[in-house]
């Protein structure tokens, strides 16, 4: 591997003023099986390839917004608090979201909102410090409500999947901005559930309406562009029904209004464009 494990990205500026800068937070290999679900590897291997244990090679992106006087950090990364086994055995390489921040030349301290687009390891593992105490000690850490009350729900598929310790610290500190539904943060700067993958996952949405370049986020409602086929669920996801229609909508308008599209695992350059490639299919195109 020869990219760097920490880097950051140039800025680019949607409509309304915001700009967006990508981190790059470290490294992880998920299993292909789980990460593609039922998905023929005759289908998926066309995109990408894995490692001798079938583990994918992902990258841990954040995003870094600043907008209307804001800097707002969007996911946390996996963080510290994994047990040298699972770091091991899901290929964790950095991960520490203020660690990548310091690294590029940002201070933590600065965050004054950190969103979170679901409670999973991978995206909520970097809210809190290893002592407990939440490690954007300036920031307000937004997470969907349905999110919230699934980690303290009852459903067993979630059980010992979600990060509800970490929550429960950031809540105890203060600092916990449950939304519910489509949130305004900043001028051109939203949040909305989409559901899917979790009860309450959440992508982000960037610049304003009516003009200019427009941007999302995807959680991991889409986690990487190998992913763009709307029917191509993970064994991951909670609601697959669900995601897929999410998908369908929120693909189909990104390839009409032409969207930038940010994948928080995705190991390549970003953003990308989705194209209508006719027939309901889609196909990822790269930034000039």
């Amino acid at each position: 591997m020869t990219e760097p494990l920490y880097d950051i990205g140039e800025a680019r500026e949607f409509a309304g003023g915001a700009s967006v800068r990508v981190v790059r937070a470290g490294w992880f290999r998920p299993d292909a099986g789980g990460f593609f679900g039922v998905v023929p590897k005759p289908l998926w291997s066309r995109f990408t390839e894995t490692d001798e244990r079938g583990r994918l090679l992902c990258r841990l992106n954040l995003l870094l917004i600043e907008a209307d006087g804001r800097r707002i950090l969007v996911e946390t990364g996996t963080g510290v608090r994994m047990e040298a086994k699972d770091r091991e055995i899901k290929g964790v390489e950095g991960g520490d979201p203020t660690v990548a921040l310091r690294e590029v030349g940002e201070d933590p301290a600065s965050i004054d909102f950190v969103i979170v687009s679901h409670l999973h390891y991978d995206h909520a593992g970097g809210m809190v410090a290893a002592d407990g105490r939440p490690l954007f000690s300036n920031a307000r850490y937004v997470v969907q409500r349905d999110d919230a009350e699934a980690a303290h729900g009852d459903e067993l598929r979630v059980q010992g999947v979600m990060e509800t310790e970490q929550l429960d610290a950031v809540r105890a500190a203060g600092q916990l901005a449950e939304v519910h539904g489509e949130t305004e943060l900043a001028v051109g700067v939203r949040v909305i559930r989409t559901g899917g993958h979790t009860r309450g996952s959440q992508a982000v949405l960037i610049g304003v309406e009516g003009g200019g370049d427009r941007a999302i986020f995807w959680g991991d409602l889409i986690p990487t562009r190998w992913q763009i086929p709307v029917r191509w669920t993970s064994a991951y996801d909670d609601y697959p029904i669900e995601a897929i229609e999410m998908r369908n909508t929120l693909v189909r308008q990104a390839a009409a209004e032409g969207w930038w599209c940010y994948f928080t695992h995705d190991p390549g350059a970003l953003p990308i464009r989705i194209e209508d490639a006719g027939r309901g299919a889609y196909r990822a195109v790269e930034a000039p």
